[in-house]
């Protein structure tokens, strides 16, 4: 129960330090001017990657880019610029990728 709980706590400071850093992002990128949905996105899309390592189901990550390659491929004259859509991503990814590691080790000692 106490590990479940820590996992929460981890969590929930990831998306803060996420929400921190995707406002600074958006300033910088869209003005502030952009809509505030890609951010529920990016939250969706981390407890995808989180229940993918936690279950060990690595290959989801495999199916996790496939699917944001997937809906890239549109001809859509809302595009963000592609500088943007990878930086936000690889944020997004790196923050749920060290958020598990320090996870993982702070459950072990």
């Amino acid at each position: 129960m106490e590990i479940g709980i820590r996992f929460v706590c981890f969590y929930l400071a990831s998306e803060v330090i996420a929400y921190i850093i995707f406002e600074l992002v958006r300033m910088k990128y869209l003005k502030n001017n952009g809509s505030k949905r890609p951010m529920w996105n990016g939250i969706i899309e981390r407890i995808f990657i989180y229940l993918c390592l936690i279950s060990g189901v690595y290959h989801g990550l495999t199916l996790f880019g496939a699917l944001k390659i997937g809906t890239r491929i549109k001809a859509d004259e809302n595009k963000i610029s592609n500088d943007y859509f990878l930086i936000g991503n690889m944020i997004s990814v790196g923050l749920v990728l060290l958020t598990f590691q320090l996870y993982k080790y702070w459950t072990i000692l």
